[in-house]
């Protein structure tokens, strides 16, 4: 009732003295009084007397007055409020605008599981980690006490920013919900009142969406638990190399797997590519296509760990293959193919052969790279062996048996002729 009282107010106001009317073209008098622009101009016309303002009498010296551009504009609003298209067009510009606050809550609902579901996960990956320190630690407790505490309050503070993070990112859903929720009721409650509010009042609502949270990245809960896993005892423990497991593998390259560029030092630890092709056997165990070899050990249980020195070399690949992948084809390492390998192009370009491929952002690039194969839990593990940081972790990794696996790529001149090396760790 109140909005139709102001209603009624205003078209009071915005009347025409002379013709009882809204103003059309409304004018104002000298006196501050407004009239339309065609009843002035009559009223006068009809008076022979002085020209007077109508409703206060005031005389003027000459038929003057001034066009209200303001008035004429509020009056038109009005006119135009007044209509019931108008009516129902706002009402349907309500309901759309109450339709999309709810989708929205809907969206951010959604997300806070998201996020709570990443909390549970890191909480639960967290404590499997730290399980797993400790089960490692175990074998060096009475000499690396400090350096365990070290560990753990390394893994405690990443997991404390990372639940700081998630938890920010569900208090500020919970704000953005709140105001939506403001929103929802507000916008509710004046469509429950349709009648009684004032059309002016619905027209300057300010219904543009009041609420916006950035959407974050997913949490990467597997780069979470990669990040810590791996070799845990190498990773912490280098200088005690007799206690570690598992030991760095002393690998040599197999002549017999290798393609007939390549060219190997004395003790099989190097491996160059020649422009020029080496007389070879003849054999299935031999790549054709491509410039790679194989170590001379295969695995098919346990863990294993080597490390191999690609120095300043321009592109590389290396990791694990298959035993059983065909030698003589030109194929894409991918794991479907059976590879799961790391490479290097045009110098920066690191890469995991995933599918899709992976583009990585190593921290510097490394001079030489760890790799941790665990046959038990399926997954190839690269790292930069200068630091041990984390480079990429393949999942679901599966084969009879496991070849660890190197190409030099072409020499391309001189640009890539530095060696490829095994590195051998003396116990």
């Amino acid at each position: 009732m109140a909005g139709r009282s102001q209603d009624r107010s205003l078209r009071e106001e915005l009347t025409c003295a002379i013709c009882c009317e809204l103003f059309s073209e409304p004018v104002m008098l000298d006196c501050m009084h407004h009239f339309c622009k065609a009843c002035i101009q009559g009223y006068w016309e009809s008076c022979a007397r002085v020209p007077s303002c109508p409703q206060c009498r005031c005389e003027f010296p000459s038929r003057a007055f001034r066009t209200h551009y303001l008035l004429s504009g509020l009056v038109e609003k009005v006119r135009r409020c007044g209509s019931a298209e108008h009516r129902h067009k706002m009402q349907k510009h309500l309901e759309d605008a109450l339709q999309a606050r709810q989708k929205e809550m809907e969206n951010f609902l959604r997300r806070k599981r998201a996020a709570q579901e990443d909390i549970c996960g890191l909480t639960k990956v967290s404590g499997e980690l730290n399980f797993k320190i400790h089960a490692e630690f175990a074998r060096l407790h009475q000499i690396l006490e400090e350096e365990e505490r070290a560990v753990l309050a390394e893994l405690g503070e990443k997991e404390e920013q990372s639940l700081a993070q998630l938890n920010g990112d569900v208090h500020r859903l919970e704000e953005g919900m709140s105001v939506l929720q403001r929103d929802i009721e507000r916008i509710e409650q004046i469509l429950s009142k349709m009648e009684e509010v004032s059309l002016l009042e619905v027209e300057s609502l300010d219904i543009k969406p009041s609420v916006h949270v950035k959407p974050q990245p997913a949490f990467d809960l597997e780069h979470y638990r990669d990040s810590c896993s791996g070799p845990l005892q190498y990773i912490f423990w280098r200088q005690m190399l007799r206690s570690i497991c598992p030991a760095p593998a002393p690998l040599t390259f197999d002549p017999e797997s290798a393609h007939p560029n390549l060219v190997f030092s004395r003790d099989l630890t190097a491996v160059t590519e020649r422009n020029r092709a080496q007389p070879v056997p003849i054999s299935p165990q031999r790549f054709r296509q491509c410039v790679n070899v194989l170590a001379s050990r295969t695995f098919d249980s346990g863990q294993h760990y080597w490390e191999v020195w690609v120095g300043s070399k321009t592109k590389w690949d290396l990791g694990v293959a298959a035993e059983a992948v065909d030698r003589a084809a030109k194929v894409k390492l991918s794991p479907e193919n059976g590879y799961w390998t790391l490479r290097l192009r045009n110098r920066t370009e690191y890469w995991a052969t995933a599918t899709p491929w992976v583009r990585l952002t190593p921290r510097r690039p490394p001079r030489k790279v760890g790799v941790f194969l665990d046959c038990q839990e399926g997954t190839v593990t690269f790292f930069d062996a200068g630091d041990m940081s984390h480079l990429f972790t393949f999942h679901q990794v599966s084969a009879e048996r496991y070849c660890p696996f190197f190409s030099t790529c072409f020499s391309d001149g001189r640009d890539n002729m530095e060696p490829m090396r095994l590195c051998h760790l003396a116990l």
